[in-house]
């Protein structure tokens, strides 16, 4: 895999990484609210 390291386009997959990871960030903080929610109407 140390043939990737020398491709130019890689800082774009960093950041499509990040951006992924942002996305899972955010679902997690919207289930969070939703279960915060649930928890809170009972």
């Amino acid at each position: 895999m140390n043939f990737a390291t020398k491709l130019p386009e890689q800082p774009t997959n960093i950041d499509s990484k990040f951006k992924e990871t942002l996305r899972e960030n955010l679902r997690f903080l919207k289930s969070l609210m939703y279960l915060t929610k649930k928890v809170f109407m009972l």
